[in-house]
């Protein structure tokens, strides 16, 4: 694989699953940095992944999962990277699917590679969940005319162009980052395409997707895609991106 890629990887408390998916990174993708963004983790998930060879950034207290991205984003600006892909922390990913990605991406000159579990196969998720990603997928089709299958999934592969504009400050919603940001992203001119991806099971921890909290995320959601309305057209009309990856207002 040509070119520098960067995994980032936010994790909190996530002691009893990080050094296996940093091992497993290594065994599938030795071509790719990793770095791991420590969000206030009180189990010593940062001394754990220091141990298995990333890179560690931390954060004093939780500042929750879209700023962690954005402190990952930040650091593949300032280093230089071509290429990030978001990756949990959980062990839900496969590594294996970041060479599908990769190569998805270039054939097909797309900004954003979405890992997606519903494209060519039928992996089911609990109900509420599920119907949140119906409304949501229906949602972005109605508003950009792009299907996008797995609109909350947080496999992702990006370009340059991409992380560039994540990492300035005020472009990407730091509190809600799903599927708004891809609102955002399809209708500011940002090409977007899916993949298959496998997606395991959680062996340690709790998800934060059960009970009533998937009910207040459904109505946050809702407001920040309206917002994502707004920004992504008027991003999309002062916005001048360049096949460089750099853009200007």
């Amino acid at each position: 694989m040509t070119g520098k890629y960067l995994v980032i990887i936010p994790a909190y408390n996530e002691a009893e699953n990080i050094g296996g998916v940093l091992e497993e990174l290594k065994v599938v993708v030795p071509w790719v940095d990793v770095v791991v963004i420590d969000d206030g983790s009180r189990d010593g998930t940062a001394e754990i992944a220091a141990r298995h060879g990333a890179t560690v950034l931390r954060h004093p207290f939780n500042l929750r999962y879209g700023a962690a991205l954005q402190t990952g984003f930040k650091y593949a600006a300032r280093y230089g990277y071509d290429y990030v892909i978001q990756f949990d922390g959980d062990g839900q990913h496969d590594p294996a699917n970041i060479i599908d990605m990769a190569r998805a991406m270039k054939a097909s000159g797309a900004d954003i590679v979405i890992g997606s579990r519903f494209v060519d196969n039928k992996k089911h998720t609990n109900w509420m969940r599920g119907l949140g990603i119906k409304i949501f997928s229906l949602l972005i089709k109605m508003l950009t005319r792009q299907d996008v299958a797995d609109p909350t999934s947080g496999l992702q592969f990006l370009n340059r162009r991409v992380f560039q504009f994540y990492a300035r400050p005020n472009q990407f919603p730091v509190d809600f980052p799903d599927a708004n940001v891809l609102v955002l992203m399809i209708l500011a001119g940002f090409r977007v395409t899916e993949r298959p991806a496998s997606i395991r099971e959680r062996v340690h921890g709790e998800s934060m997707h059960k009970g009533f909290k998937v009910v207040k995320y459904l109505a946050t959601m809702m407001y920040s895609i309206f917002i994502a309305i707004i920004k992504g057209r008027a991003y999309r009309k002062v916005l001048a991106v360049n096949t460089e990856g750099s853009y200007s207002r």
